[in-house]
């Protein structure tokens, strides 16, 4: 289970709105490294999202969102590594095909990881999901 504190800001009837502030990655040292010098820049941003909570809770307190580990990996699977698969073998193929029938190599491949691409798109579009459930973040506890 992922895991992540946040602020319940509003209550809805099925749902509620939690805030967190997403910090920098390497937040933890004291070291002046150009991540700390880009996360200065950028600031600090919140996210507000909807989550379901299972216990009673109130706006003002501090709570735990988590996510199913392996639904967020196929989650991340089908929005990245999916279509990036999809252009890479369509431009192998579209450079091969081109090739063969002594066409300019380049343009075959660019055709072709734009096929590749698009197939894999309409392909997710129409493949089926993952459970709506599972995605959903919920309150696994409260702080406080």
């Amino acid at each position: 289970m992922i895991e992540e504190e946040a602020i319940v800001t509003q209550l809805e009837a099925e749902r509620i709105w939690v805030e967190r502030t997403s910090k920098p990655a390497c937040g933890s040292c004291s070291q002046a490294c150009a991540t700390a010098a880009v996360g200065d820049y950028f600031g600090k941003s919140t996210v507000r999202m909807a989550v379901l909570s299972p216990i009673e809770v109130q706006p003002g307190d501090r709570v735990v969102v988590g996510i199913e580990e392996d639904t967020f990996i196929k989650g991340l699977l089908r929005v990245y590594l999916a279509p990036l698969a999809g252009l890479l073998a369509g431009a192998i193929l579209g450079k091969a095909i081109g090739a063969s029938f002594s066409l300019a190599t380049d343009a075959a491949a660019l055709a072709g990881g734009l096929l590749g691409l698009i197939g894999t798109l309409i392909f997710l579009k129409f493949a089926p999901g993952l459970p709506r459930d599972k995605l959903q973040p919920i309150v696994l506890r409260k702080l406080s």
